[in-house]
Formats: structure tokens, sequence, C-alpha cells
């Protein structure tokens, strides 16, 4: 089973520090995909809710210094999604 999901992200300032965010949600035990698109501000993830949360993902995504500012139903389907 897996739960796809959308984060709106604030104060998301560069294309590095995406990319950076990116990889550190995709090593996150649980994760089947992650991308981070710079220019809408958006986090799409693809999880397995029984290994994994959406706190965690909120931990990680603050502890990359970018913060939550909703999240929603989403899919993770597209390019550079792995």
């Amino acid at each position: 089973m897996t739960k796809k999901q959308m984060y709106m992200l604030d104060k998301l300032n560069c294309p590095v520090c995406a990319a950076k965010l990116e990889a550190a949600v995709r090593k996150l035990p649980g994760m089947q995909a992650a991308r981070v698109e710079f220019g809408s501000g958006a986090l799409h993830v693809e999880y397995n809710p029984e290994q994994l949360n959406e706190a965690a993902i909120k931990g990680a995504v603050v502890q990359a210094g970018v913060e939550v500012a909703g999240v929603m139903p989403g899919r993770a389907s597209g390019p550079g999604v792995r």
C-alpha cells in the first residue's frame, strides 16, 4: 500500500536547496518516490504508511530549513520521480 501526498512549501529559496531537500526526503525509510518542484514550491511524495508518516516527512522538510504551508492528497508520478 502506498500513500501519495503533495506538500506545499514556504521558504524554498533556491534550486540547490530544493535538490538537497529532495535528496533528504528520498532517504527516509519507507519513501518510494519524492520530487520537489522548485517553481511551484511543491514536494510530491509516495510512501509506505506502515513505515513512514506525515510527521516524519514534515520533520525532514523543517530540518532542511523549509516550512510546510499545507498538505493535500497528491500524485507522485512523471519524470524525475524515483
